[in-house]
């Protein structure tokens, strides 16, 4: 049986002894590909690392899209959902590996952003945006959302229905209408929705940091948010890891055979060939699907307050910045104020590596156990094959996308050369 190694409480899993995998199941999936780009782009991977955003690019789960003041980047997503990000935004694609049905979903922290979400049956959402105060899911909706500097979220709905979900509460809006978060209360009603720029500019430019009356209130609130959510992704963490320790006892991986020391083999005997494991019966597979699904869900939970805690450090980053550039708006007893609340926080980037990691090593998990079983359909996900092949449909349907395929080529007709005469003797 696999063991569970917890490092600084959260989970890191250990591959079984001599498992080789078919292909690389601790990477990321691709989750799209850039259709359109304008202006200046980035795409940030799960390193750090930045290279300039280009049509083609295929994005895979983690890596994140910033635009500059002019720039905007339009990407299909794997379900051909359609993903546009406005300018100075920085959104990231999250790994979908982690969803019960392998549905795609995006942090936004900060900036704006349209999408057209393909509809999908089922229980749950068909894609979902996620903030620091707020959590948009949808199930096929036409939505834009804004994310300002001071954590306010606006969400607007085209078509279709969204909810808007926080720690207090959850606002459900239909066609045509628009709500607002922040850290204090639930979602509220907006009034209605508009596709109009200037509806959603105004909104980011009134929740600007340099406008705010009270920075230390904001800071109060954001260092607040960022340590409840660090409290339950532990806690997540610490569900996931028993649940996945109760799995495993009850359904542990095979062992891989010790080899045999070798020997001369007898010139009588034949070696039998080795006995293949009994495939699981159609109960077996259900019963493992609903306990394999009940572990994408608190995966899912876990990813969601992980991106949470960053989404919120992030704001504290930016309002770092912000101080930087004009100390004197801050007195001498504000700026101790400001960075005593920083202080408290200062493990989060560690903490959010270590996350990180080990929700990389559960989704392998994961998937190991999804192609153990061949439960991918019952759950409602797309096999890997044919994820791959969604992923190509879209890059030739994008132009400049791909490469054309070299035209046939014309060879001159091989000679032979003369057969040498014979020499009489």
């Amino acid at each position: 049986m696999k063991r569970i190694i917890l490092m600084t409480a959260l989970l890191m899993v250990a591959a079984p002894p001599g498992y080789t995998p078919a292909r690389d199941e601790s990477a990321a999936l691709a989750e799209g590909a850039i259709a359109q780009v304008s202006g200046q782009a980035v795409v940030l991977d799960s390193s750090g690392k930045s290279r300039p955003a280009k049509v083609g690019d295929v994005l895979r789960g983690g890596e994140i899209i910033e635009t500059r003041a002019e720039g905007k980047v339009r990407v299909v997503l794997v379900d051909k959902s359609v993903l546009e990000v406005r300018p100075n935004s920085r959104v990231q694609i999250n790994d979908s590996r982690l969803n019960p049905r392998g549905v795609s979903s995006v942090v936004l922290y900060v900036g704006w952003i349209w999408a057209r979400v393909t509809a999908r049956a089922g229980p749950e959402n068909a894609f979902e945006v996620e903030a620091a105060t707020t959590v948009a899911g949808v199930r096929g909706t036409e939505l834009e959302v804004a994310v300002a500097e001071d954590g306010s979220a606006r969400v607007g709905v085209g078509s279709g229905r969204a909810v808007m979900e926080n720690e207090s509460g959850s606002l459900r809006l239909s066609q045509g209408e628009s709500g607002e978060a922040g850290y204090e209360g639930a979602p509220a009603a907006k009034g209605s929705y508009s596709a109009q720029a200037e509806f959603w500019l105004n909104f980011l430019a009134k929740h600007n940091l340099p406008l705010l009356t009270d920075f230390e209130a904001f800071m109060v609130r954001v260092v607040a948010a960022v340590l409840d959510a660090r409290t339950q992704l532990l806690a997540r963490d610490r569900q996931m890891r028993e649940l996945l320790e109760d799995y495993e006892q009850k359904h542990p991986a095979p062992r891989p055979e010790e080899p045999k020391p070798e020997e001369k083999p007898e010139p009588e005997k034949q070696a039998e060939p080795a006995p293949e494991p009994e495939p699981a019966t159609t109960a077996e597979k259900a019963e493992v699907a609903s306990e394999v699904r009940t572990l994408y869900l608190k995966a899912r939970e876990t990813q969601k307050a992980s991106n949470r805690m960053h989404s919120n450090y992030y704001l504290t980053e930016q309002a770092q910045a912000a101080v930087a550039k004009s100390p004197s708006q801050l007195s001498p007893a504000q700026l101790k104020a400001f960075n005593s609340q920083l202080a408290r926080v200062k493990d989060v980037p560690q903490l959010r590596r270590q996350s990180q990691a080990a929700l990389n090593a559960f989704a392998a998990v994961l998937e190991r156990q999804v192609n153990r079983y061949g439960i991918a359909t019952s759950l409602g996900r797309m096999p890997s094959l044919e994820r791959n092949a969604q992923i190509q449909q879209i890059l030739k349907q994008i132009p400049g996308a791909m490469p054309p395929m070299p035209g046939p080529q014309s060879f001159p007709k091989p000679v032979m050369p003369p057969m040498p005469k014979p020499r009489l003797p």
